[in-house]
């Protein structure tokens, strides 16, 4: 334990009996770590909050109903909460019989009045006293208890599971934010398919998520093994214990279901009306369809699954022969087509209902930004790279080419982002790793390709902190370049400077033959 909390439980055991309890018991008797402790005193908080700050400390009210007294210092935390002397009934008040241990912190007696050390010892887990009336209190001990069986390797108690399932939707009366802040833990454990499929199992995600339990059963196409839920609880497995990561991999997917197709022709007549292109009483998804208005027209498309008079457009051109209106493609592929951007979308959706943003690590939606570009870019590394990971093209060619892909992902207009595509290809692995069909020789040609993007990733970002852009500013100003102009062409050169690994002189006669370039190449200047 820190010296400092050390000193300040002796210090408050002079002035009353103190009970460490929760936590900092509970990973004691575990030969856990634990940080934050917790303890009860036999006085007011007002008393206490006085003899604190005559010792120097500096304690803080938290909570408005019930108040807790917490000193801070260099990362410890100690609470207080105070107790009218029972405590047999302060432990029916706590959530669960393994956090509710006392520790006489002048004795060091340990007191177990609902047996809990038992429970621990048999890693069950089991409310205090009457599990519907705990969970009536504070429903957040539902995801409690999710997290504490996976954390700690427990069953949870039948009564106790059974209480959690019926009071489930007194959920949706708790505060975004702690919803929050607790799914961030479940989703950041080792273990994180078990939280899951325990969320799953007692209705959490009905009801908060069902965009991803319609995942179950969706069949894939024929590179993957798994359907699309056992799919994504895979690549969430294989991702880094970081919360953007693990919500990218909860949520990388869930357009399939919107976009699940089967490869089919249709016939007819283009029109157009209100509500888009049909041919006959099929909706015709798919870019320059003006072109067809009015005409005879063949579709090789792919039929939507859950909209089945939706068809999203693979080829189309114009064709007189009038035969059947519908036809599947014999032996046609499985589609996804546009994924990523309605997994974007859907991802958008779910986060108004959550606050994920404060646990993302970035002020306001900046966190919440990158993990919906996480999402829609999960798929660019295979478009990018497809004939690479199928053993074709290499040299100089390839290197150019992962110097383009990083830049392109990683330069926000104003600096460049190193960790984003760290992360891109974080996902990228996890993805590719989740059930699918591959052969060991694909696998090798994978992890050098990824091996080979970490290191153009430092490379990149080392170039773009050496460029000097003295003799460009005085070539600007020598040809009154400003204003727009300026900003453009700094950035056209940038990205030249960039993408080459030679090394440039920024000199007139290269400057000006560049500058003529951009002129021409945009006939806005």
């Amino acid at each position: 334990m820190d010296k400092f909390i050390e000193e300040l439980i002796k210090k408050v055991c002079t002035i009353s009996p103190l009970y460490l309890v929760g936590g900092i018991v509970r990973d004691q008797l575990l030969n856990r770590p634990n940080k934050d402790v917790d303890g009860i005193v036999q006085i007011s908080l007002e008393e206490l909050e006085e003899h604190l700050r005559e010792w120097g400390y500096h304690p803080i009210r938290i909570g408005a109903k019930h108040q807790t007294l917490s000193v801070f210092q260099q990362g410890e935390r100690v609470d207080f909460n105070p107790y009218e002397g029972d405590l047999v009934a302060d432990a029916l008040r706590r959530d669960f019989t393994i956090n509710a241990i006392f520790l006489d912190a002048r004795t060091g007696e340990i007191i177990d009045p609902l047996n809990g050390r038992l429970d621990l010892e048999k890693k069950v887990l089991r409310a205090c006293g009457n599990p519907q009336e705990r969970f009536k209190e504070d429903p957040m001990r539902i995801l409690r208890m999710v997290r504490f069986r996976v954390k700690y390797g427990m069953e949870v108690e039948g009564e106790t599971f059974a209480a959690a399932r019926e009071l489930l939707s007194n959920l949706l009366e708790v505060a975004p934010e702690r919803i929050s802040e607790e799914l961030s833990r479940i989703l950041t454990i080792d273990d994180p398919i078990t939280g899951i499929r325990l969320l799953d199992e007692i209705g959490y995600l009905d009801l908060f998520l069902p965009e991803l339990t319609r995942l179950k059963g969706l069949a894939q196409n024929r590179y993957h093994l798994k359907d699309a839920w056992e799919h994504t609880l895979h690549v969430i497995s294989n991702t880094p214990a970081q919360l953007i990561l693990r919500l990218a991999g909860l949520f990388h997917d869930l357009g399939k279901w919107e976009v699940a197709s089967r490869e089919c022709y249709v016939w007819g007549k283009c029109r157009a009306e209100d509500k888009g292109y049909f041919i006959g009483d099929y909706q015709i998804l798919g870019r320059h369809l003006h072109r067809y208005n009015g005409e005879f027209v063949e579709v090789h498309g792919a039929r939507l699954d859950n909209y089945p008079r939706k068809i999203q457009v693979k080829r189309m051109g114009k064709d007189l022969s009038r035969r059947s209106d519908f036809e599947w493609v014999q032996g046609g592929k499985r589609h996804f087509l546009g994924h990523e951007k309605e997994s974007g979308q859907l991802s958008q959706q779910i986060l108004s209902r959550f606050r994920f943003s404060m646990v993302l690590g970035k002020e306001g939606a900046g966190g919440e930004k990158d993990l919906i570009w996480l999402v829609e870019n999960h798929m660019s590394g295979t478009q990018s790279f497809f004939s690479e990971l199928r053993g074709e093209g290499s040299g100089a060619h390839l290197h150019h080419k992962m110097r383009r892909f990083v830049w392109d992902k990683g330069w926000d207009g104003r600096t460049y982002n190193l960790k984003r595509v760290d992360q891109l290809l974080s996902l990228w692995r996890a993805d590719f790793y989740g059930g699918k069909r591959r052969e060991p020789q694909e696998e090798e040609i994978f992890d050098k390709l990824i091996e080979k993007l970490r290191i153009v990733n430092l490379a990149v970002q080392r170039r773009n902190e050496e460029l000097d852009w003295d003799q460009l500013v005085k070539f600007a100003r020598d040809h009154t370049i400003e204003g727009r102009e300026w900003g453009d062409f700094k950035e056209t050169l940038r990205r030249l400077l960039v993408l080459s690994e030679e090394t440039i002189l920024l000199d007139e006669e290269y400057l000006a033959k560049e500058y003529k370039h951009f002129r021409g190449r945009d006939k806005n200047y």
